[in-house]
C-alpha cells in the first residue's frame, strides 16, 4: 500500500513538471498598460506568439530551459530566461534613442515619435548591403509598400512605384536630394555618398510637395563631415555576377527530330486519322535535310548562295571563301550551339571610393571621388561611372551657416541595341536561332542564317552584341545646391538654398553591315542623339519652433520655391558608309539618305506652402 502511494505521488510531480514546461502564458504592458501584437518568440525557434488586446500571450512546448524574446517597435527588445516559471509578466521599456531620432520630412526634420504619417527611413549600412549601381536598385526589397523593377542590363533604367500604379502617365516618384527635386537618371548618383534616405507614402507625408507628389516622394541626404580630425575612408569591393538559370535548350540532333517530326504532320495534315500519321505518310522534301527521306540529315557545310554541301565538294574550298561578295562557307555544328551560354557569361563588378571628411568649430566637409564598374553578364554589356562629390558648411557667425553639396558624374552605358519588348533583342534571337548554327563560320567570321531557305531569320545574337559595343551612351551631370541658414531670432530660422540640376547626353548609334544574316540589314547606317537639361530651383523657408509649458510643442514651416526647366534635343541620321571602322562613325562620312529632327520644351513652377506640426507631452 505504501509503495502505491509512493508511485502516485511520483507520478503527479512528474505531469505537474512536464506541464509547466509545456505551456507558457504572461502578460506584457508599458508600465501604463497592455501592448497588444508584442513579438514573444522562443529564442532559436520559430515557436512564438503574439500579445492580444489585453497584452496577454500563450505558448505551447516552451521547455524550461528556453529563453524568449520579447520585442515591440519603439520599444527595447528583452530576453528572458523561462525556468520552471508557467507565466511570466513583461514590462517593456520605451527605446528613447530611436524614438527621438529625427528623419527628413520635406523642408525640414521631424522626430520619428512626431510622425503621424506614412514614412520609411534607411540608413547608409541597408543602402549598400549590397551591390547596386543606382539608388532604384539599393531599395530594392527593403521597403514595404515600394516596388521597384528595372530592365536587368548594367546601368539601365529603373521603375519605383509607390502605392502602385497611379496614373496612365509617369508612375515615378519625386526624388529630392538634399533638397533639389529631380526625376532625372538615378544611375548618376553615387549610392555611396548617401547617408539616409526617406520615403513619404502618403498624402499627409508628401503633401508639402503639392501635387508633384502624386507618386509618392522619396528624400535622400548625403553624407556631411562629423567633429573631429580629418577622417581619410576608402571604400571598395570586387565581385562576380553570373546566370543563375537558363533555358533548356535544344541539341542538334533533338532539333532536327523535332523539327522533321513537325514538317512531316504538317505535310500529311489531311491525311491525319485521330491525330495519327497514315501508314504510308507524305515525307516533306527540305534539301538541306537531304530532301524527301525518312532519315533526314545535316549537311557538312552550308554555303552562300549554293546552300547544302558535303564533305569533300570542291565548293567548300576554303580558298573560295570571299567576305566582301558574300561568298560565305560555313561548317554545320551537329553537336548544337547553346546559343544563351554565348551571350550569357560570369562577368566582374567593382566599385572604389576614396573620401575625406572632418569639421571644426566653424566648418565640416564631406569630399568624396567614386569609381564604379559593371560588366554585364549579357556579353559586351557594361555600366561605368566616375563621380566627385563636395559637402561643405562653414560658420561665418553664431548665427549664420553657408554651405553646398554639389556631385559632377560622368557616366558610360553599353546596352544592347534593342529594347526588352522587342523581338529583334539577343535573347529573343538566342532561342530561336537554330542550334546547328556555329558561332563563327570556316573564316572566323560570325556565322548566321543565309545560305539556305531552311533556316530561320533570325540573327546571330553574339554578332549583333559584338557591332553593338561601341555604341556608348555618355552622361555628364552636376547637381546640387548652395544655401544658408539665419538664425533671426531664438526660436526662428531663415533658409535659402538654390540648386541647380544639369545634364548632358550624347549616343552615336552606329548599325553594320550583318551579310551572314538571312535578313540582312543591306546598308550600314548612323544614328546620333544629342541632348540637354538644366532646371534651377530656389526656396525659401522659414521655421519657427517654440515649446510652451513643457509639454506643447509647436514647429511652424512657411515657404515659397520657384523652378524652371528647359531641356533641348537633336537627332541625325545617315546611310551609305565605306568602312564600319570607328573614325568613319561620323554623319560626313555617310554617302546615302540623311535626317534630322530637334526640338526644345520649357517649364515653370511658383508656390507658396506651409505645415503646423503640434505635440503634447511628447
Amino acid at each position: 500500500m505504501k509503495k502505491q502511494f509512493y508511485l502516485s505521488v511520483v507520478l503527479a510531480l512528474l505531469t505537474l513538471n512536464v506541464w509547466a514546461q509545456n505551456k507558457l502564458t504572461g502578460r506584457v504592458t508599458d508600465g501604463d498598460g497592455p501592448l497588444p501584437g508584442v513579438s514573444v518568440l522562443v529564442k532559436g525557434t520559430n515557436t512564438g506568439s503574439t500579445t492580444d488586446g489585453d497584452g496577454k500571450f500563450t505558448i505551447n512546448n516552451v521547455p524550461t530551459t528556453a529563453t524568449i524574446v520579447v520585442s515591440y517597435i519603439g520599444f527595447l527588445t528583452q530576453e528572458i530566461a523561462v525556468g520552471n516559471r508557467s507565466n511570466v509578466d513583461i514590462t517593456l521599456q520605451s527605446d528613447t534613442k530611436t524614438l527621438s531620432e529625427v528623419v527628413v520630412t520635406g523642408y525640414g526634420v521631424q522626430a520619428k515619435k512626431d510622425i503621424t504619417g506614412a514614412v520609411a527611413s534607411l540608413d547608409a549600412k541597408q543602402l549598400l548591403n549590397v551591390p547596386a549601381a543606382n539608388l532604384g536598385q539599393a531599395m530594392q526589397g527593403k521597403i514595404t509598400g515600394v516596388t521597384v523593377g528595372n530592365d536587368n542590363s548594367p546601368g539601365g533604367g529603373v521603375a519605383v512605384r509607390i502605392r502602385g500604379f497611379g496614373t496612365v502617365n509617369d508612375n515615378s516618384p519625386l526624388y529630392v536630394v538634399d533638397g533639389v527635386p529631380t526625376k532625372g537618371n538615378l544611375a548618376t548618383l553615387n549610392v555611396g555618398d548617401i547617408e539616409s534616405m526617406q520615403v513619404l507614402k502618403d498624402a499627409s507625408a508628401s503633401s508639402i510637395y503639392g501635387s508633384r507628389a502624386g507618386n509618392g516622394v522619396v528624400i535622400i541626404t548625403t553624407r556631411k563631415g562629423k567633429g573631429g580630425k580629418p577622417k581619410f575612408t576608402y571604400d571598395g569591393y570586387y565581385g562576380q555576377q553570373s546566370p543563375w538559370k537558363s533555358l533548356d535548350l535544344l541539341n542538334s540532333d533533338d532539333y532536327l527530330k523535332f523539327y522533321w517530326e513537325g514538317r512531316t504532320n504538317l505535310a500529311n495534315e489531311t491525311r491525319l486519322v485521330d491525330g495519327k500519321l497514315p501508314a504510308t505518310p507524305t515525307l516533306p522534301n527540305i534539301p538541306f535535310f537531304g530532301g524527301a527521306t525518312a532519315t533526314p540529315s545535316y549537311p557538312d557545310f552550308y554555303v552562300l548562295p549554293v546552300g547544302r554541301l558535303l564533305e569533300g565538294d570542291a565548293r567548300a574550298n576554303p580558298d573560295l571563301y570571299n567576305y566582301n561578295n558574300r561568298y560565305l562557307i560555313t561548317k554545320v555544328n551537329k553537336q548544337g550551339t547553346n546559343w544563351l551560354d554565348e551571350i550569357f557569361n560570369a562577368a566582374p563588378l567593382q566599385n572604389h571610393q576614396i573620401g575625406v571628411s572632418g569639421a571644426t568649430e566653424n566648418a565640416r566637409y564631406a569630399i568624396s571621388g567614386n569609381y564604379f564598374d559593371q560588366q554585364g553578364i549579357m556579353a559586351f554589356t557594361s555600366f561605368k561611372r566616375y563621380s566627385l562629390r563636395a559637402n561643405t558648411e562653414f560658420s561665418v557667425n553664431k548665427k549664420i551657416r553657408v554651405g553646398e553639396n554639389l556631385q559632377v558624374s560622368y557616366a558610360e552605358r553599353v546596352g544592347q541595341s534593342n529594347g526588352n519588348q522587342s523581338e529583334s533583342n539577343p535573347v529573343s534571337f538566342a532561342y530561336r536561332l537554330q542550334p546547328f548554327i556555329p558561332v563563327t563560320d570556316i573564316k572566323g567570321y560570325y556565322a548566321g542564317t543565309a545560305g539556305d531557305p531552311a533556316l530561320s531569320n533570325s540573327r546571330n545574337p553574339l554578332a549583333e552584341l559584338f557591332r553593338n559595343k561601341d555604341n556608348k551612351g555618355k552622361d555628364i551631370r552636376l547637381f546640387g545646391n548652395v544655401y544658408a541658414d539665419i538664425d533671426l531670432l531664438k526660436d526662428l530660422t531663415f533658409r535659402t538654398s538654390i540648386g541647380v540640376d544639369y545634364a548632358t547626353f550624347n549616343l552615336r548609334n552606329y548599325r553594320a553591315n550583318d551579310p551572314e544574316s538571312a535578313e540582312a540589314v543591306g546598308v550600314n547606317s548612323l544614328g546620333t542623339s544629342n541632348s540637354f537639361d538644366w532646371s534651377w530651383t530656389w526656396y525659401n523657408t522659414l521655421t519657427y519652433t517654440k515649446t510652451l509649458a513643457d509639454k506643447h510643442r509647436f514647429t511652424l514651416l512657411a515657404g515659397t520655391e520657384s523652378i524652371k526647366s528647359y531641356a533641348e534635343f537633336f537627332t541625325g541620321s545617315r546611310t551609305g558608309f565605306i568602312s564600319d571602322d570607328l573614325p568613319n562613325r561620323y554623319l560626313s562620312a555617310g554617302s546615302r539618305e540623311i535626317a534630322n529632327t530637334g526640338g526644345a520644351g520649357e517649364s515653370r513652377l511658383a508656390s507658396e506652402f506651409g505645415r503646423l506640426n503640434y505635440a503634447f507631452d511628447n
